[in-house]
C-alpha cells in the first residue's frame, strides 16, 4: 500500500511543478518579446507585409521549423542560453531590427521552460504567440514582426 502511494503522490508533484513550468515559460515567452521591444524602444511602422491567412499559413509552418531545428537541434546541442541569443541574433540579421534582440531572447527563453516540460506544448505556445502577432498586426494595421 505504501509503494502505490508514494507513486501517486511522486506524480502529483511533477504535475504541479510541469504546470508551474508550463505557467512560468508561456508568461516568459508571450510577455517577454513585447517587453523587450518596448524596452529597446522597438517601433514597427509598417503594415503587415501580406494577407491574413497568408501570414498564419507562413508563420505557421515556419514555427513548426523553428521548433524542430532550433528546439530539437541547436538547443540539445550549445544549451538554452546560446540558442535563445542565436535564434534572437538570427532574426534581424534577416530584417535589420535590432531592437527585437532582447524580446526574441527572452521569447526563447520562455519557450525553453516550456519545452524541458513539453516538445509540444511548446510548439503549441510558439504558434499561439506567432498567430496571436499576425492577428493583432491585421487588427492595428501595424506589422508586429
Amino acid at each position: 500500500m505504501v509503494l502505490p502511494a508514494a507513486v501517486v503522490a511522486a506524480r502529483r508533484r511533477q504535475s504541479v511543478r510541469s504546470r508551474a513550468a508550463w505557467v512560468v515559460g508561456s508568461s516568459i515567452a508571450l510577455l517577454g518579446y513585447p517587453l523587450g521591444r518596448w524596452l529597446l524602444a522597438d517601433r514597427t511602422r509598417s503594415r503587415p507585409p501580406d494577407g491574413l491567412c497568408s501570414e498564419l499559413r507562413g508563420l505557421g509552418l515556419l514555427t513548426i521549423t523553428e521548433e524542430l531545428v532550433w528546439g530539437d537541434q541547436v538547443e540539445p546541442a550549445i544549451g538554452v542560453p546560446a540558442t535563445a541569443a542565436l535564434f534572437a541574433l538570427k532574426h534581424p540579421l534577416i530584417d535589420g531590427r535590432w531592437r527585437r534582440v532582447l524580446g526574441l531572447a527572452l521569447f526563447w527563453l520562455g519557450l525553453a521552460v516550456v519545452r524541458r516540460q513539453s516538445r509540444w506544448h511548446a510548439l503549441l505556445v510558439h504558434l499561439a504567440a506567432n498567430g496571436a502577432g499576425v492577428a493583432v498586426g491585421h487588427w492595428l494595421e501595424q506589422d508586429q514582426f
